[in-house]
């Protein structure tokens, strides 16, 4: 995907939220079970803030976590909006070449990093808030088959050196069947093996991107999509205690 495709992606999701909340801001998060939707925009509001102060830094961690939401919520989605346009107008500004600060030491510290993970951002939490009023959008294919890849190559290793999660083993193999994207990956190895092809495993996971991605990010489950469990379906279980 090209820059247009995440910024517009940044736009409608972040726009989705927004619309989803109006009238909303009580109702729970299904996939988020801590939060009520007005949680849900208050974050999404500070990480647009936090990120529009790392584009500006010029490379340098930021020094913050994010403005604060308002605590009055009648000026919520107001004070929302600000951030989601703040936002796109620096995405917009920057050329992907220059320097950002990026949490994945692995990953290139660089502005064109951030429009993407935006644009993943905005829209898995356009999928919960659209969750919290009973009818939630999928993901485009091109974008969630991103999604996937970032999870499995960036962000899972740094997950899995944290602690091994019980029931967690062997090899997976994920396949997304709507769009080009297929994963191999070594639970066992030390520091977690992954390769994109196509590879037998001991599990393998196949289906539209969008319920691949979101099952892998705990949005769903394998009952709530059309994902496709070959193999040894407990290691899919044991995918819930997997947390970013």
């Amino acid at each position: 995907m090209d820059k247009a495709s995440y910024l517009a992606a940044v736009a409608s999701g972040g726009a989705a939220i927004g619309a989803a909340a109006d009238g909303n801001l009580d109702l729970p998060v299904p996939s988020c079970p801590d939060w009520v939707v007005a949680d849900l925009v208050a974050h999404m509001g500070r990480v647009y803030g936090w990120v529009t102060g790392i584009l500006s830094g010029g490379g340098q961690p930021p020094t913050g976590s994010g403005p604060e939401a308002p605590s009055d919520r009648s000026g919520l989605l107001a004070w929302y909006g600000e951030m989601r346009e703040r936002l796109l107008a620096d995405l917009t500004g920057h050329d992907a070449e220059d320097p950002a600060w990026v949490f994945v030491s692995s990953a290139p510290q660089k502005v064109g990093w951030w429009y993407r993970r935006q644009a993943l951002e905005s829209s898995v939490h356009r999928f919960d808030a659209q969750s919290a009023t009973g009818r939630a959008d999928p993901i485009e294919a091109p974008l969630a088959a991103e999604g996937i890849d970032e999870y499995l190559t960036e962000f899972l290793p740094g997950i899995m050196k944290r602690g091994r999660v019980e029931g967690l083993s062997g090899t997976l193999h994920v396949h997304a069947t709507d769009t080009p994207g297929e994963w191999w990956l070594d639970l066992d190895a030390e520091g977690l093996a992954v390769r994109r092809e196509h590879a037998k495993a001991d599990t393998a996971v196949r289906g539209p991107a969008s319920d691949l991605y979101l099952l892998l990010f705990n949005r769903q489950t394998v009952q709530h999509g059309s994902v496709e469990v070959l193999g040894n379906a407990s290691v899919v279980d044991a995918w819930r205690g997997v947390a970013f």
